[in-house]
């Protein structure tokens, strides 16, 4: 019997130790996931807001181009009407 709890305690000391490296291993791979994932996901937000700051300014000169051109455009549609109704009263 004595044989038996000396095995048991032996075996329940291992599964400690066992747990306690496990503890070690955990926190070793959370703070490699801190300090390593951490930065990496601040390259890529700064990235995501360089890249949306140029979508940005780039459709805000498309949208200044199509301003200009559907001013163009009103005014051309506008000198044709003149000239429509100055042959029609010809």
């Amino acid at each position: 019997m004595e044989e038996t709890l000396k095995l048991i305690l032996n075996e329940l000391i291992e599964l400690k130790e066992g747990q306690q490296e496990l503890k070690k291993d955990v926190s070793s791979i959370k703070d490699n996931l801190t300090n390593g994932l951490g930065p990496y996901f601040e390259h890529i937000e700064k990235h995501i807001d360089e890249k949306t700051a140029e979508f940005k300014e780039r459709l805000e000169e498309q949208e200044r181009f199509l301003d200009t051109l559907a001013a163009r455009s009103v005014k051309h549609e506008s000198e044709i009407k003149n000239f429509t109704r100055l042959l029609n009263d010809k």
